[in-house]
């Protein structure tokens, strides 16, 4: 029953949120400054302290020299000091203020109190009887956790270890274990572990996550959780890790993003510290991570990037080499990445190709001291690596949609998108970490068969650019349970491959040639019919090009013949062309949900 009760669907989700955005504003509207944690679970910062931690300590703000209170708060206070990100510092530390004490009589009734407490009573008892259940089981969850900790933070390592159960059945801990839980679930060896009660029924990838998804957001919007730093954690973690369900959903991820950038921003994670503060490695690995997520995001969602090297100060070498080799040899390829998405930013579009020069992966390997990781980590960063390597051409646009690309583009382009297609569904198939940068990479690759099929005039390499692109939408279809552009590529290029099939048996009967869109079955030795060694041969010759999936013969017959030229008038074929050429370009990523909507 409890199963039942927290599996959401589509709309119960966008009712959830709306819901809890109107609880919110009304808790604004009766109280400036509302608090929904007691006073025994207040939480305090532990990112910018001088000193011990102690339950009486408070967080310390930063404030630039810019601001006018910098000045007058340095000269007057003596528990600020300087920051040490830049000779002379850039401002100051300072710790707030504590709030006067209250002149009103505490036997005054107080008709805001009372209807904050009833507000604040609806709002705790909704998220204990709904959200926060919504989490797996002891059993599932050892294992959900193990696959986690094992395949997915060491990539990105917004969680340590013993912080997930420091304090047990805590709001936090829960919203951490499932966070952990929503990650895991896309590994194939999570499928029997998705349950979100003891001994409840098993629950679909979909249900599963969109309970988990939900419940974390509904938490986090509530204000359950007010230790800024646990807010960059969950927000980074569930930005990275959700997956939208409709098209109100869309900016959810980027939204997420957003936020932790912001509290980063407000603790002053991207300031440097000095070298003897306690929690340096901490506060390093906290920057390093929302710096790499609003990289991924840029590039996943078409969205501006939040964070720039011109704010921050920190020495970017510095904050990688103190990263474990997982972590730090996926920051080295965020690296490329953010040099790459300086190509597409508008107004940038090259009047002659410009390629961003790689150093080669093996490389990066051993500079990131990487060679005792396990070999499905490396090759998930190698999935990652191969990605940004096809992002890393740019060609003016009057030739993008050429038949013949720029030789640097194509060779680099082709050999990527190969690798991925061969990592992902051979060599590591079902081993891979399955991190939202996987069906990013088969979508490039799947974009790049596409081009070759649609645009190539040599029948050979045609065919050869379909059978890859047959290799990617059945990548593609293994994981659109999971993740939202799976769904969404596939559905299209299904339908792309249909018009194929219908082109080509139309033109077959027009010129006189089998109809290779049929499958043609064998007939045993024995049972087949006398029939003349002509027909024979081309009976048999009709069935070997339908078991390859070629469409040669049809070529040698037309070989300057265009294929997609004979799809049905009312395929919209433009459109498909800017999804998945477009793919190439990021800002593009924001439109999955129109091209959902349209190719259902």
């Amino acid at each position: 029953m409890l199963a039942k009760n927290v599996a959401v669907g589509k709309s119960d989700a966008s009712i959830r949120v709306r819901r809890f955005t109107v609880i919110r504003l009304l808790l604004d509207h009766l109280v400036s400054t509302p608090n929904l944690a007691t006073a025994d679970t207040q939480p305090v910062s532990p990112i910018i302290q001088n000193g011990k931690e102690h339950a009486e300590s408070h967080s310390l703000a930063f404030y630039g020299d810019l601001n006018p209170e910098a000045i007058l708060m340095e000269a007057t206070s003596l528990c600020s000091r300087r920051d040490v990100s830049a000779p002379g510092g850039l401002g100051i530390w300072q710790a707030p203020i504590a709030p006067r004490p209250s002149t009103q009589s505490s036997s005054v009734p107080s008709v805001q109190s009372s209807s904050r407490r009833a507000v604040q009573d609806m709002v705790r008892s909704y998220l204990w009887n709904h959200c926060l259940p919504c989490r797996a089981p002891p059993s599932d969850y050892a294992v959900l956790k193990r696959i986690y900790f094992e395949k997915m933070n060491p990539i990105f390592p917004i969680f340590e270890d013993p912080s997930v159960s420091s304090v047990p059945d805590e709001p936090i801990d829960i919203l951490v274990q499932q966070v952990v839980s929503l990650a895991a679930a896309a590994d194939p060896e999570a499928t029997q572990h998705l349950r979100v009660s003891p001994n409840g029924p098993l629950m679909s990838r979909q249900e599963f996550c969109a309970c988990l998804s939900n419940s974390v957001l509904a938490t986090l919007d509530a204000g359950l959780v007010t230790d800024r730093v646990w807010l960059i954690r969950l927000s980074a973690a569930l930005s990275l890790y959700t997956q939208p369900t409709n098209a109100e959903e869309a900016d959810i991820p980027a939204l997420l993003n957003s936020r932790a950038v912001h509290h980063a921003h407000t603790l002053g994670v991207q300031m440097a510290v000095d070298d003897g503060h306690p929690k340096k490695h901490m506060i390093q690995t906290i920057f390093c991570c929302v710096w790499a997520l609003d990289r991924i995001t840029g590039a996943f969602y078409g969205r501006a990037r939040l964070m720039h090297e011109r704010d921050v100060g920190w020495d970017f070498d510095e904050c990688i080499r103190a990263q474990a080799p997982p972590f730090r040899l996926l920051l080295m390829i965020i690296n490329l990445l953010d040099k790459v998405i300086g190509l597409y930013c508008p107004g940038t579009r090259p009047s002659q190709p410009v390629l961003v020069e790689l150093p080669i992966f093996e490389q990066m390997i051993l500079d990131a001291e990487a060679l005792r990781m396990t070999s499905s980590c490396l090759a998930s960063l190698e999935i990652f690596y191969h990605s940004v390597a096809i992002l890393s051409t740019q060609s003016p646009a009057d030739v993008a949609s050429s038949a013949l690309p720029q030789p640097a583009t194509n060779s680099r382009r082709s050999l990527a998108a190969d690798r991925i297609t061969s990592i992902v569904g051979e060599e590591f198939a079902g081993q891979v970490s399955y991190m939202p940068f996987i069906p990013y990479a088969v979508s490039l690759s799947l974009s790049v068969s596409y081009r070759k099929m649609r645009h190539s005039k040599v029948p050979m390499f045609r065919n050869r650019g379909k059978q890859a692109f047959r290799k990617n939408i059945q990548l593609l279809k293994s994981m659109d349970d999971m993740f939202w552009k799976s769904k969404t590529m596939v559905a299209m290029a299904e339908q792309v491959l249909n018009e194929m099939d219908k082109a080509v048996a139309s033109l077959a009967q027009e010129n006189g040639l089998p109809d290779l869109s049929k499958k043609v079955e064998p007939v045993p030795q024995g049972e087949r019919p006398e029939v003349q060694p002509e027909e024979t041969r081309a009976l048999e010759f009709a069935q070997n090009a339908t078991e390859a999936g070629n469409e040669w013969m049809l070529f040698d017959a037309v070989p300057d013949l265009d294929l997609f030229g004979h799809f049905d008038p009312t395929f919209d074929l433009g459109a498909v062309d800017a999804a998945l050429v477009g793919n190439f370009d990021f800002g593009t990523s924001t439109n999955w949900f129109d091209w959902h909507h349209q190719w259902g």
